[in-house]
């Protein structure tokens, strides 16, 4: 195609844009109101307790715990396209230069790194070879359909 924004730029909106901390920001005070309305409370009360009497975590604390556990559920994986790219890429890659915000990985592994949790002590997950989902065939016994219903006794 020869019209509309180049790549760079492209990646420059969304980045800017739909990843940005702002937008997901504006999902706080939706959250916030789901549960004021699920406890009954104030229209005043701190967010804080809100988090405390709900047992439930900020929307922040939720998409860090998230993200962790993906990444250390991948350390396990070594067989899946995402573990090449996050584990065998040199960190440096995933720093941020000086305009702009650390990425998703280099963010994860430092609030991994933050929860003092040892990567080198998660063992690699062995699937089966093939894994279960595939190749996989089922033997049914159909000898009773050649039968005609007549022949066949009640009792077996």
């Amino acid at each position: 195609m020869d019209w509309g924004a180049d790549r760079a730029t492209l990646l420059k909106l969304y980045r800017t844009l739909v990843r940005s901390k702002h937008v997901l920001r504006a999902l706080d005070p939706i959250h916030h109101q789901g549960l004021r309305i699920d406890l009954g409370a104030f229209r005043t009360s701190p967010i804080k307790s809100l988090y405390a009497e709900a047992g439930e975590p900020s929307l922040g604390h939720r998409r860090i715990k998230l993200a962790s556990n993906y990444v250390l559920k991948l350390k396990s994986l070594r067989r899946n396209p995402c573990h090449e790219v996050v584990f065998e890429a040199p960190l440096s890659d995933f720093s941020a230069d000086s305009k702009s915000e650390p990425n998703f990985v280099a963010r994860t592994f430092e609030h991994i790194k933050n929860a003092k949790i040892n990567l080198n002590t998660i063992d690699n997950l062995h699937v089966q070879c093939p894994p279960p989902w595939e190749k996989h065939t089922d033997n049914v016994n159909i000898s009773l359909t050649k039968q005609k219903k007549k022949k066949i006794p009640m009792k077996l």
